[in-house]
């Protein structure tokens, strides 16, 4: 955000992208923004868009960690515990990762280990 109030500044004050570009290495360093960021952000103003947010997006939100999925996903294993990652992804319409930190992270559940003996069979005829 701080580069792009910097990319406005120097295209107020009538620099060219290039040196504009100079002056954010000279002091970010490697952290500055790319050459063709910089000449982006210089075509969006020359345009007349003088707002330096990013526009919305469409689409899913960036993090599926919601406290609303986190109640949904508790509810879920509350009804049936033997539900799979994979089944409480699709229904949610989240990635497995979300899901697995939802369990794991936020509800602190556990896999338990389940050792199933061989049962012996009793036959009649032995």
């Amino acid at each position: 955000m701080e580069q792009r109030v910097n990319i406005k500044f120097s295209f107020k004050l009538g620099k060219t992208a290039t040196e504009t570009h100079e002056m954010l290495v000279n002091v970010h360093g490697v952290d500055a923004v790319s050459k063709k960021c910089v000449f982006e952000w210089f075509k969006r103003f020359r345009d007349g868009k003088e707002d330096v947010e990013d526009e919305p997006r469409s689409g899913r939100s960036p993090t599926s960690t919601t406290p609303d999925n986190i109640e949904r996903v508790r509810r879920m294993l509350a009804d049936d515990r033997r539900l799979s990652l994979r089944m409480i992804a699709e229904e949610l319409k989240i990635s497995l990762d979300s899901v697995s930190n939802i369990i794991h992270e936020h509800l602190q559940k556990r896999k338990k280990k389940v050792y199933a003996f061989p049962t012996l069979c009793r036959c009649s005829n032995v």
